[in-house]
This record gives structure tokens, sequence and C-alpha cells, in this order.
């Protein structure tokens, strides 16, 4: 009798639906397409000779004003990258107020090699490891996140190409673009565009944010960092938050680390 018992019990438990963990979920809501509803077509299929000719000097308009806007962001972006080039020139200041580049700078950094722990409180760890290598306005990084949920397991790697800007010698802004990669329950590919920006508020610390938004088979994941640093010569260390967001689903935590930054 109690064989039986037991038997039917193992029988029970085998056949309850499991439950997705934190890691899956993220994984589904990451990789779901959003339902768009069509838009309903006009019902008047014709209309007068003015409102045609009202339509068309407000394109008209509205293309010249877009595309003003357009060539002034291009030309403020190219000069802004041009700042990272003249950073990298001098390596001391020649008078006030000069762009210059110090060895080992953290905000434009030549080569930059991260690795941070993340604790999320409730059952999930992360490491977080990136290596970015750039001269001037180019750069290049590679980083990989490693979520842990139970034996369960999450990674995201991004490699990015970026156009590194120049805002003085205290603070920079990266345009990164390239592509992700997500391996959990499956494997999936997608695109992927950052915008990390490094202010230094003293000599020896300074802030980053470092958002990006990665698209997978029409699906978003949004991951945001903030962090305070703290920089002696070639090293550093690392305290801060990241949040981990797809759908309803949201993972996130505080995190340390170290750098080092040449």
């Amino acid at each position: 009798m109690r064989t039986l018992l037991i038997i039917t019990l193992c029988l029970y438990f085998n056949t309850l639906p499991a439950q997705a963990g934190q890691l899956d979920n993220l994984e589904t809501e990451a990789t779901k397409s959003s339902s768009k509803s069509k838009s309903k077509s006009s019902s008047s299929s014709s209309s007068s000779s003015s409102d045609d000719s009202n339509s068309s000097l407000s394109d008209e308009l509205g293309y010249e004003i877009t595309t003003g806007i357009a060539e002034v962001m291009v030309g403020a972006i190219v000069a802004v990258g041009g700042m990272s080039n003249e950073r990298y020139m001098r390596s001391q200041p020649e008078e006030e107020e000069t762009l210059y580049r110090e060895i080992g700078d953290p905000i434009l950094p030549m080569l930059r090699i991260s690795a941070h722990w993340l604790d999320s409180g409730n059952d999930v760890s992360a490491q977080l490891n990136r290596i970015e290598a750039g001269y001037s306005f180019f750069g290049i990084s590679y980083s990989q996140n490693t979520l842990k949920e139970d034996g369960d397991q999450l990674k995201l790697s991004n490699t990015l190409i970026h156009y590194r800007m120049t805002f003085a010698n205290d603070f920079s802004w990266d345009l990164a673009y390239g592509r992700g990669k997500m391996n959990g329950n499956q494997e999936h590919d997608g695109s992927v565009f950052a915008m990390p920006m490094r202010y230094r508020f003293n000599p020896d610390w300074h802030f980053e944010y470092y958002p990006v938004w990665s698209s997978y088979k029409g699906g978003s994941l949004a991951e945001h960092q903030f962090s305070f640093n703290y920089h002696y010569k070639y090293i550093g260390a690392t305290l801060g938050y990241k949040t981990w967001s797809a759908g309803d689903t949201s993972i996130d935590g505080l995190f340390t680390g170290l750098y080092l930054s040449f």
C-alpha cells in the first residue's frame, strides 16, 4: 500500500505544469513579436484640389525642416567625433581648455577590460564581462552577460562598433551598433544599439550610464546600467545598478566590479 501511494504521488507531481523562472520569462518576452493593429483605410477616396494643394505645401515644408535638422545633427556628430580625435593627439594640456587625453583615461579608453558581479536578491545572479578597444572616434566592444537561476542559465553577448564623441575632456558619448546573441532555452540572433555615456565629476571619480536595446525576432530587450567608478592610474573599482526588461518581465540588482583602462 505504501509503495502504491509513493508511485501515485510521484506520477502526480511529474504531471504538474512546470513553473517558468525569471530567465525563461525574460527570454520569452524578449523574443515575442509585438502585434500591431493595421491602420484603417480612409473613408473617403477623393479630396478637393485645395486640400491636395495644402497637403503638398505642408509636406514640402515638413521635408525642408526635417532635412535642415538632420544636417545640423550630422554636422554636430562629426564635430564632436573630431574632438575625440583631437584628444588623442595630446597627452598633456598645452593651455587652459585644451583637449587632451592622459594614458589610462577611462572616459575615452584605448583599451578597457571590465568584470562585474551582480546579485538581484531573488535567486538570480549574473557575471558581466566587457572588453572595448578604440582610437580617436572609432571603437569596438564585446560584452557577455551570464545570468543564472536555480540551475538555469541565460547568456547575452553583443559585438558593437562605436562612434565615440567627446564633449570637453570629462564627458564622452558613444553611438554603437552591432549584433547580439541570446542563448537560453534556444539560440537567438538580433540587432543591438547602445549609447554609453561617461562623465568625470572628480579627478578620480566618474559616472557611467550604459543603455542597450536589442531586437530579437521582432521582440525587444532593454538593458540600463548605472555605475559610479573610482579610478587610480590604470585600475578602477565599480559600484552600480543594472536592469534587464522585456515585456512584463524585469530582472535587476546591484553589482560591483573591477576594470583596467589603458
